[in-house]
């Protein structure tokens, strides 16, 4: 590398190294490649540039010389910087112009359908069934799958003493704070916080993961309810029966049979449980309704009075009814599966046959 040791050799040094820079990058762009235009970029602008060296050969200048000949070379240091950025940019834009050009792809055209798997019944009924719900003005909601004792019991009725509890296989957790906590046995509790935190009139549906300790084919584990609440001055009977008949003929695309059994609910009172005509034997009897033409898929009544006192509501001025249901067994009943296990097993081959895209 050429050195100097007087200014005058420097000053002759710089000249050579403008002249070799604009020669280098004044080549035609179609004569370069990214490996030659990378040696130019090292060449003037790199760590063991002939600049760099010269920088650091001021030493041997007299003292009188030095600053004149830091300030030449950064001169040209800075300019060769800023010629050299344009330069790049140019023969960036060039290369990925030929490199598109020389691609057969039609960028273009539109793409082929891509399919990744398809929506699962449960989440398809889910959908199902919010949405004339939704339609019929009731606002959707959620709520905590982590509840306490108070809002998944005793807020709905179910002292710590009542019978009703033994009647669900909780799963319980640690306690803390000096509260019992549990993974919701039903999304009933929703309704608690609803009523306690956004007050009446009241109008809700909420549809969530809820926990029991049950297995075989129409019980899970971990399973989907929905729940709906309505509250407000002079509601009864007739408006929960008309509710439900038609949500249930919406849901099932025509009208069905239903039918209200007399039950026990401590959150209600009177309570009912919901029974529509088996959507595989039309009535008939089989495995799946066991054979009794008809299949339960939820409770119903009217609020228990203790259930509004608990949550801060008058009883004597506003009434309300409830009603809940598992939305597994909707999509058992709908897409006339036998047994609710299948739908959890990963079974992939058995998804597809339902296509839904």
């Amino acid at each position: 590398m050429s050195t100097y040791a007087q200014l005058s050799d420097l000053e002759r040094l710089l000249a050579e190294e403008r002249s070799q820079f604009r020669t280098a990058t004044g080549t035609s762009l179609e004569a370069l490649d990214d490996a030659r235009v990378e040696d130019i970029r090292l060449r003037f602008s790199g760590r063991n540039s002939p600049l760099q060296e010269w920088l650091k050969g001021l030493r041997a200048l007299p003292p009188e010389e030095r600053k004149g000949a830091g300030a030449l070379i950064n001169a040209l240091k800075n300019d060769i910087e800023s010629e050299l950025e344009v330069f790049l940019v140019r023969y960036r834009a060039y290369a990925e112009d030929k490199r598109l050009a020389q691609e057969s792809d039609d960028l273009t055209l539109p793409l082929p359908e891509v399919r990744f798997g398809s929506r699962h019944p449960v989440a398809v009924a889910t959908r199902m069934l919010v949405e004339p719900l939704q339609r019929m003005g009731f606002q959707y909601i959620d709520g905590p799958e982590i509840e306490s004792d108070f809002f998944n019991f005793e807020a709905l009725n179910i002292p710590a003493d009542h019978p009703a509890r033994e009647m669900q296989d909780t799963f319980f957790l640690a306690s803390a704070k000096g509260m019992e906590w549990v993974l919701r046995t039903q999304t009933s509790s929703v309704q608690a916080h609803a009523l306690k935190e956004r007050g009446v009139p009241l109008k809700i549906v909420c549809a969530g993961y809820t926990y029991r300790n049950e297995y075989d084919m129409t019980h899970i584990p971990t399973f989907r309810q929905i729940e709906c609440l309505v509250v407000d001055k002079g509601v009864n009977l007739a408006h929960m029966r008309h509710t439900l008949s038609v949500f249930f003929s919406e849901v099932f695309g025509r009208p069905v049979k239903l039918r209200l059994r007399s039950s026990y609910f401590p959150f209600t009172e009177p309570s009912a449980e919901i029974d529509v005509e088996c959507q595989q034997c039309h009535g008939a009897g089989c495995r799946s309704c066991k054979h009794t033409g008809w299949l339960e898929l939820g409770g119903c009544g009217l609020v228990n009075r203790n259930v509004l006192l608990k949550c801060g509501v008058d009883p004597d001025v506003y009434g309300g009814f409830a009603f809940g249901m598992g939305i597994d067994r909707i999509a058992m009943s709908k897409f006339a599966v036998s047994d609710l296990r299948a739908l959890y097993e990963g079974d992939v081959p058995f998804l597809k046959d339902f296509h839904l895209a």
